[in-house]
């Protein structure tokens, strides 16, 4: 069947009116229909809400780079009944981390224990293939609870957090029981909640992202060695001066996504978005010291995006009355951690859990949505807001970010710890090469690091604490 969609100047039907009102579900009303609201409203419907979204642009011209959906996201939409072959994912077999100049690893691992260890593949994604597979879910006659409906072309201009309305562009004004604000990290209603705008603080880094057609890579005898025949390798060459290139499989491994992380240079101003275009030979210069093969790699890219990676701090809360944020309106994050959509689907499998059993009806809702609300940012926000901060340095830097994460630790939690030179446990499946004249940054503390984040990152569990405080309340 078709997805629900209702174009900008179709009036909201409510549901059923043969239920009496105080058994009729809560509308709820989710802006923005990225990947954090289209996961709310997969939780949504399936608590048996009534979902309408609004999204400002047509979606007729999706574009976008590749994803990470790790283990605690993977299982959730696999439980939601996301197909991952239909929808083209890669799975992560292995990893590399390897010196930019010579190709030399630093490390190596093999990630056949993921799946057993956390319950769920770690999957490689295009962005749009996974954005397609949850419009699906969240629209589709086929699933659990009523779908949800979507309106196009529908920007949202204002939000009143008190009345649960929002006002569109074309000035048409809508009512509901709950406003989700799902519409990224220039939200409007970010200010709503906290009272002030999050400042953007500058990293010092930006990100050049680019997608390469794997015949391309193979069908050069320079390149061809370094896809190594695995299609689920994931690789980090790391270079001078904070440089690093990251690349890894979509689409089924018939395409590379390339992320190259550099200085920040203000050649390309201080604007906050993900898609400035750049060209091929500002890639090329900034990674000129890279291995020759790298630099062959990097000359096919074609469409060049830059990412300037701006910082946010976490926010002291995520809701007002009946405003809630979640995705990057609630806790932007930046590439390091592979965690910022996975965050965004733990966000959408909370809210539709801790919001079961509400009814419009109910004389006591706003009592009810408040200590729900409460619920969902007790379940959320310290976890949300510490892989926020992790998300600042890669899995070889924790000590860059462990005075700011202390403050978000709970009982038994730490910061991912740090290897002292030249020990070699091996965790995670790793085995490493290190010699005493390597450079410092080949031998602190990668090999610890990554197998605690993956620990971290990994192993939580959205559905089963969502489903125990529920029960508590």
């Amino acid at each position: 069947m078709a997805p629900h969609a209702l174009d900008s100047e179709t009036s909201y039907t409510a549901n059923s009116t043969s239920q009496s009102d105080v058994d009729q579900p809560l509308k709820i009303i989710v802006v923005g229909a990225g990947i954090a609201g289209l996961s709310a409203a997969v939780g949504l419907r399936r608590a048996g809400h009534d979902v309408e979204i609004f999204e400002q642009s047509s979606f007729a011209n999706e574009i976008g780079a590749a994803i990470h959906l790790c283990p605690n996201a993977s299982r959730i939409v696999l439980n939601w009944g996301l197909d991952p072959k239909k929808a083209r994912f890669n799975v992560t077999q292995s990893g590399l981390t390897a010196q930019a100049n010579s190709l030399t690893p630093i490390y190596e691992a093999d990630y056949d224990h993921i799946e057993s260890r956390y319950s769920a593949p770690w999957y490689l994604a295009h962005r749009v293939d996974l954005h397609n597979a949850l419009k699906d879910l969240a629209l589709q006659d086929a699933g659990k609870g009523l779908p949800s409906k979507i309106r196009l072309r529908s920007k949202a201009i204002s939000i009143d957090y008190h009345s649960a309305t929002v006002k569109l562009a074309d000035s048409t004004i809508h009512k509901a029981d709950l406003i989700i604000a799902a519409d990224g990290v220039h939200s409007t209603a970010v200010s709503q909640v906290t009272g002030h705008d999050t400042a953007a603080l500058p990293t010092g880094f930006s990100a050049f992202r680019f997608l390469i057609a794997t015949e391309d890579i193979l069908a050069d005898g320079q390149t061809k060695h370094i896809l190594d025949g695995k299609d689920g390798k994931f690789k980090i060459y790391i270079g001078d001066g904070g440089r690093r290139l990251v690349w890894y499989p979509c689409r089924a491994g018939t395409i590379q996504n390339f992320v190259a992380i550099h200085p920040d240079n203000n050649q390309f101003g201080s604007i906050e978005e993900w898609n400035v275009n750049a060209k091929t030979s500002d890639v090329l210069q900034e990674f000129q010291s890279f291995h020759p093969d790298l630099v062959a790699a990097i000359g096919k890219a074609t469409d060049v995006k830059l990412w300037k990676l701006l910082y946010r701090e976490p926010i002291p809360t995520w809701h007002r009355d009946r405003l809630l944020l979640i995705g990057d309106a609630a806790h932007p994050m930046l590439p390091h951690q592979g965690q910022g959509g996975a965050q965004s689907i733990e966000d959408g499998a909370a809210i539709g859990i801790l919001l079961k059993g509400l009814k419009h009806g109910s004389a006591n809702l706003d009592a009810e949505i408040a200590t729900r609300l409460s619920a969902f940012e007790t379940v959320r926000r310290k976890r949300a807001s510490l892989m926020q901060i992790y998300s600042n340095a890669g899995q070889d830097e924790a000590e860059k970010i462990r005075d700011e994460a202390a403050k978000f630790l709970g009982p038994g939690l730490k910061v991912p710890s740090e290897c002292k030179p030249f020990c070699l446990p091996l965790v995670d499946g790793c085995t490493r090469n290190l010699s005493s004249e390597e450079p410092e940054l080949t031998r602190g503390n990668t090999l610890a690091n990554q197998a605690e984040f993956h620990e971290f990152n990994f192993g939580y569990d959205v559905v089963r604490e969502s489903q125990a405080l529920l029960e508590s309340l």
